[in-house]
């Protein structure tokens, strides 16, 4: 197999991937839709005073309407971040914001982040330019430089993430506070280099303290579709 028939089949196999997550996705806001409604008209029972004058069972009941409807919340946001993953290779390039990248892979990665008992903390800059760029390409640097720092951080210690802009594009440090040891050499033992490499960007140790490492991310906004 040649490399264009490769490249070719991989990039089907990634679009194949999106369309599936895309149709969960869809399928499954539907459900959450389904089960908020039918949460609210219980509520609206309860209000009528169709359960009588036991105030005990109303104020469980009410409890536990409310707990449906934080989980409904929560994963409407996990399903709507979803949708956006899965779409993200249908445009090689476009402009998007990066900020936008970095909450969904907050989204994903949470439940790590937790089992370890790491915090996360952002100092997301709003007024960052759009980027043009390849979206999915930099959702899965984000991924590798997001996932690799979880790994060298301690139970207990946290994650920064700061967004800034440059003059051509956007910088991106994570900073691991509480680790002032960071193995560098290990986000290069990938194909990460190459994948920022193919964006223009760049992959730097930051400040170092006592106290943290720096982990800085540079992506321009290409010129033109390479």
């Amino acid at each position: 197999m040649n490399a264009i028939t490769e490249n070719n089949l991989r990039r089907e196999h990634v679009g194949s991937f999106g369309i599936l997550m895309a149709g969960l996705a869809h399928d499954m806001k539907n459900h959450l839709g389904i089960i908020r409604e039918s949460n609210g008209l219980m509520g609206d029972i309860i209000a009528m005073g169709a359960l009588g004058e036991d105030a005990k069972m109303v104020e469980r009941l009410q409890e536990s309407i409310a707990a449906i409807e934080r989980r409904v919340v929560i994963s409407a946001t996990m399903m709507h971040h979803l949708s956006g993953l899965a779409h993200r290779p249908d445009t090689p390039y476009s402009s998007f914001l990066i900020n936008d990248l970095i909450e969904e892979e907050y989204a994903f990665l949470e439940r790590f982040s937790r089992l370890k008992q790491i915090e996360i903390e952002w100092e997301l800059d709003e007024g960052l330019p759009a980027v043009y760029s390849d979206p999915s390409l930099l959702q899965h640097i984000l991924y590798r430089v997001y996932s690799e720092c979880l790994e060298q951080l301690d139970n207990g210690q946290r994650l920064a993430i700061i967004t800034e802009a440059t003059i051509s594009g956007v910088m991106v440090t994570f900073r691991l506070i509480g680790n002032s040891q960071v193995n560098f050499a290990q986000f290069s033992r990938t194909t990460l280099p190459a994948a920022i490499q193919k964006l223009q960007g760049t992959l730097e140790m930051g400040k170092t303290s006592q106290e943290h490492s720096d982990i800085v991310l540079t992506i321009p906004s290409l010129s033109n579709k390479d």
